[in-house]
């Protein structure tokens, strides 16, 4: 979980950090499941959208001549691409080669046929959310792992989404990184901190988690409020 912390969450006040990482905590999500969802509905469960969203997606596909699964590979291929060349790229030059290739790419398949509009929309959304993770090999992860529950989206619909959710639990719960169960604190449930998904006030995290076995368990003083807690003579303990 600290790999979606950031050190600005500690500089801004509780409310405004706990949206943050809440926000990141869905940026995953979005950039894991999306495309998947998007497949399975398209091709499996049509019953589950409007009539006016399933008629309006029906409309705009209906002069692509490739299935589903063609279009979102093509064009999540093509957005890495764009992504790998504008950080090649050096200086400002590289910025503006990601924003106007994928404006002229996305612009040109549409016209063309080649993929539906709403398909663009879905790509754009998924390539920000991952732009809000902060640790890159978390998200170059999760980018990759998004290929496999498109294939599965793909075969088996929402069942098959069901399924690669539930052993990439399984794989990350068995996961330990330099002897730390990489879902702690969470699995296995142990003593922690409010600093896990959200984190508490700054005077609630005065000693350091328990899972990392750390040498000196304070990281503060026993009152970080000293302003609250005085004696008679006035002065802060």
């Amino acid at each position: 979980f600290s790999l979606l912390h950031s050190s600005e969450d500690y500089y801004l006040r509780l409310p405004y950090g706990n949206f943050l990482r809440i926000l990141r905590v869905l940026a995953l999500f979005i950039t894991i499941l999306t495309p998947s969802i998007y497949v399975s509905i398209v091709t499996f469960h049509q019953e589950m959208i409007p009539t006016e969203l399933l008629l309006a997606i029906a409309a705009s596909r209906a002069t692509v001549p490739f299935p589903t699964i063609f279009e979102v590979f093509a064009m999540e291929f093509a957005f890495e691409l764009i992504r790998e060349a504008g950080v090649r790229v050096p200086g400002v030059i590289g910025n503006t080669i990601g924003i106007v290739g994928a404006l002229i790419l996305g612009q040109a398949a549409v016209q063309a046929g080649i993929v539906s509009p709403i398909l663009i929309i879905i790509i754009a959304i998924t390539g920000l959310a991952s732009f809000a993770i902060p640790n890159y090999s978390l998200s170059f992860s999760f980018r990759g792992r998004r290929f496999i529950f498109t294939v599965l989206a793909a075969f088996f619909g929402f069942f098959g989404i069901a399924g690669g959710l539930f052993f990439s639990l399984i794989t990350l719960v068995n996961m330990k990184s330099f002897g730390v169960p990489f879902l702690a604190p969470i699995s296995p449930k142990i003593k922690r901190g409010p600093d896990v998904v959200w984190r508490g006030p700054v005077w609630s995290m005065e000693e350091r988690v328990d899972y990392l076995a750390p040498l000196d368990r304070r990281r503060q003083p026993n009152i970080s409020r000293g302003w609250i807690k005085k004696p008679r003579g006035g002065k802060t303990r």
